[in-house]
């Protein structure tokens, strides 16, 4: 599952390619003044030849759930999708992202104002909560799926440490995550909070085999595991293959693959890489009988994919990738290295008007630029 609105992994350099979910006070104070003063408005004119993407994962028709469950927000409620969504058409043409791919791959001109809705992972509120919504409003988007997820309704192994730590009845959780041993106490909402994110970060940065390990050990010490009718799991649920099979016939919806297991493909050795596209691609060809040539890296920051993962991409037939490095993208983008913009999370007043202008964008540039070096 991406999640761009964390800080870096454990064990990786900080990404300076991506926007905090906790935004800056300064851009906390920015951000309605641009909104205020026009300036995202004409940032949005000057930057009208660029397609501009944005990135979402669940939903939710509910505005609470009990114990940590969504404490992130990263199930959009779907009134807060629907405003985004009648900005976009209202602005922007929201087209599909095929035509996106083939802009980048031919270098053919992009329409102006150009505007692509994707949705990652395969949760079943996808097509519970956020497809009426596409259909109220005739905007295709393209939906990226895990497909041991939605195949094996094997849970992605975030939500498994999300459920583990909020259900445990013990008073403290003692595992092994890779060579650390973590001692996390569970006294009440904020220590559970604190002990999933300290779980999920150190659990990110182990390698694939030795993660799945950890979840398991993770599972064994709470005395409790996400499992279909455990209860309290219908935000954690999956797609139907006849919801996403009706999703993909109404012509509003694309599928694509997000991986078999949800793996970082830059962690694997190729020989798993290849397997979890080859796997993936046929898993989704078969269930829906329609070609499947476009992807979504889980993760998606810089060094979770590199040139071995586009050559695999390549070789198995998929024609572009999304990143979750945020940014536009020109007609000259590279189509396996595509930025999207994250705003399945609660945005400030204005936030979205001015993401979508690439204001931001030039602000990180220019803030790049002017930092020091450092020497002797």
């Amino acid at each position: 599952m991406t999640d761009p609105s964390r800080g870096p992994a454990a064990g990786h350099a900080p990404d300076t390619s991506y926007t905090p979910e906790v935004t800056p006070r300064v851009e906390r104070l920015l951000i309605p003044w641009l909104h205020r003063t026009g300036a995202a408005r004409v940032a949005r004119h000057l930057t009208r030849t660029r397609a501009v993407m944005g990135m979402y994962h669940g939903f939710t028709a509910r505005d609470a759930h009990d114990g940590i469950a969504n404490y992130e927000e990263k199930h959009l409620r779907q009134r807060a999708f629907r405003d985004q969504l009648l900005f976009l058409k209202a602005h922007y043409r929201v087209v599909g992202l095929d035509e996106v791919v083939k802009s980048c791959s031919t270098g053919s001109p992009l329409p102006d104002r150009a505007a692509v809705i994707t949705i990652d992972d395969g949760y079943r509120s996808i097509y519970t909560v956020a497809y009426p919504v596409l259909q109220e409003l005739q905007l295709p988007a393209a939906v990226f799926l895990a497909t041991d997820f939605v195949d094996n309704r094997q849970f992605l192994w975030t939500d498994r440490v999300e459920y583990a730590v909020d259900h445990s009845t013990r008073d403290a959780i003692d595992v092994e995550v890779g060579p650390a041993r973590l001692t996390l106490p569970l006294g009440g909402r904020a220590s559970r909070i604190a002990a999933d994110r300290r779980l999920r970060s150190a659990m990110k940065a182990l390698p694939q085999e030795a993660r799945d390990r950890a979840v398991e050990a993770l599972e064994a010490a709470a005395g409790c595991r996400l499992v279909e009718g455990a209860g309290a799991t219908d935000l954690y649920e999956p797609l139907l293959w006849s919801e996403a099979a009706t999703m993909a016939a109404s012509g509003l919806v694309t599928i694509g693959s997000h991986t078999h297991t949800h793996v970082i493909l830059s962690r694997c050795d190729p020989a798993r890489a290849a397997e979890e596209l080859r796997l993936s691609k046929s898993i989704i060809e078969d269930r829906l009988g329609r070609r499947c040539h476009l992807f979504c890296y889980p993760n998606g920051r810089r060094g979770d994919f590199n040139q071995t993962t586009k050559r695999l991409l390549q070789e198995h037939g998929f024609t572009g990738a999304l990143t979750t490095v945020y940014g536009m993208n020109g007609r000259t983008a590279d189509p396996f290295e595509l930025k999207r913009y994250n705003f399945g999370k609660p945005l400030i007043a204005g936030e979205l008007e001015v993401r979508l202008s690439g204001l931001m964008d030039l602000g990180s540039v220019l803030k790049r630029s002017l930092r020091p070096e450092r020497g002797f």
